[in-house]
């Protein structure tokens, strides 16, 4: 029927829809954490090799390197924080899509019970109708009957008077 129909095409859009913009929204950020993690360790290494010649001349490298260090496990303090960020959403994200699917469902559902209570209500209808009219026409019929029969009686009246007026 219609509700299956709308099952049908509901589930599969709304899960092909939610998907697929889950996806591209997950893997976009993900590529420009991925595009800055790497940008900002490639900017770290040429500071570290900048800082490293210019420290073997002024003999600071041990403060120079403790410092990249310390950058070097900021970053990666940062990167680990994305994600964690991204695992959370992405777990909220599911969970409303569940909320969305759970409630798609329920909806569908009582199209199913509206359509057999709209077909049940029908049948009813269309057997109360059907009583009506059998009534109508056995009145119809009794009505004919009625007139035919008073009908044939003036006739019978009227022949008989011509044939005898005085009976």
């Amino acid at each position: 029927g219609i509700a299956s129909g709308v099952k049908y095409l509901s589930k599969n859009t709304l899960k092909y829809f939610l998907s697929t913009d889950i996806n591209k929204a997950f893997l976009a950020k993900r590529k420009r954490l991925e595009t800055f993690t790497k940008s900002s360790v490639k900017t770290s290494h040429q500071k570290i090799e900048q800082l490293w010649r210019v420290q073997q001349r002024d003999n600071q490298w041990d403060t120079d390197v403790q410092k990249s260090k310390d950058n070097e496990e900021k970053l990666l303090s940062m990167f680990q924080h994305q994600q964690k960020m991204f695992q959370h959403k992405r777990a909220s994200q599911s969970q409303r899509l569940k909320t969305l699917k759970q409630l798609l469902e329920q909806y569908i559902q009582s199209l199913d019970t509206m359509e057999k209570t709209h077909v049940s209500q029908q049948g009813a209808a269309q057997g109360e109708l059907r009583q009506e009219m059998a009534l109508f026409q056995k009145k119809i019929l009794s009505d004919t009957v009625s007139k035919r029969t008073d009908q044939f009686t003036n006739s019978l009246f009227t022949c008989r008077t011509m044939v005898d007026p005085f009976a």
